[in-house]
């Protein structure tokens, strides 16, 4: 799929996102919540309108003591994060801009060319660091990129899988 064509549905999508897929959302970072390991810079992949950050912001504000940055492909999502977070930044998950992260959380937002976001993920992904990345049940992969490591059992989370995983230490 065309990533231009992706990020312009989801800017048609932006407005009304927040009421259609709250608590759906909810219902994975509930999942993944008692793993989360924080650092330094922690990377909300695809993170849409923030909704993940508007979450822990009512119900685990300790997270919120550590540097987030959102990043998504969708200038409308944007738009709507940047109320919740002041540091977005536009981009495609299989290009970050970022050098290194300590957490990556991507929750049902690796959608296109999915060995090549996760390989680019955890290739930002600091050794140690934590990557927490959902799927709808159904597309879930039956592998990751060497280097990554499950930290624990996949997750149920309605209708999708979160899965903990850690990058290898060298």
């Amino acid at each position: 799929m065309d990533r231009r064509l992706l990020a312009k549905a989801y800017d048609r999508s932006a407005e009304g996102y927040d009421e259609r897929f709250r608590e759906l959302q909810r219902v994975k970072f509930r999942a993944a919540a008692a793993l989360l390991r924080p650092g330094r810079l922690c990377v909300d992949a695809g993170g849409g309108t923030g909704l993940f950050l508007e979450w822990a912001r009512e119900e685990r504000p300790h997270l919120l003591t550590f540097r987030w940055l959102l990043i998504d492909l969708s200038l409308g999502m944007l738009r709507i994060a940047r109320t919740r977070t002041p540091l977005v930044a536009a981009a495609d998950l299989a290009r970050m801009p970022v050098r290194e992260a300590d957490l990556i959380c991507a929750f049902t937002s690796v959608l296109e060319d999915v060995p090549r976001a996760l390989g680019e993920l955890g290739r930002i992904l600091k050794s140690g660091g934590q990557f927490i990345v959902s799927f709808l049940a159904a597309e879930a992969p039956a592998r990751f990129p060497s280097g990554l490591r499950l930290e624990a059992d996949p997750l149920p989370a309605g209708q999708d899988v979160v899965f903990v995983l850690r990058k290898d230490v060298p």
